[in-house]
């Protein structure tokens, strides 16, 4: 059985720029953040949603973090 990840890491291939984009200029960012994401992206809700939750997970995630699965293995 497959499990779905919220693996912050994965590979978002085109979405890559939009979401450091947000990262780096979230402050000026429109509100509300996915209507102004899809405006100026031309992204779906959907895009514009993953851009939004890979950023703030990215974020919140320190970089240099193995937890989880790569817990144990330490």
């Amino acid at each position: 059985m497959a499990f779905e990840t919220t693996d912050h890491t994965s590979d978002a291939g085109h979405l890559e720029p939009m979401i450091e984009w947000l990262r780096e200029n979230r402050a000026m960012c429109g509100r509300p953040i996915v209507p102004f994401l899809r405006r100026k992206y031309g992204v779906s809700a959907l895009d514009a949603c993953k851009i939004l939750r890979l950023s703030r997970l990215r974020d919140d995630w320190p970089a240099d973090d193995q937890g989880g699965a790569h817990a144990e293995a330490s």
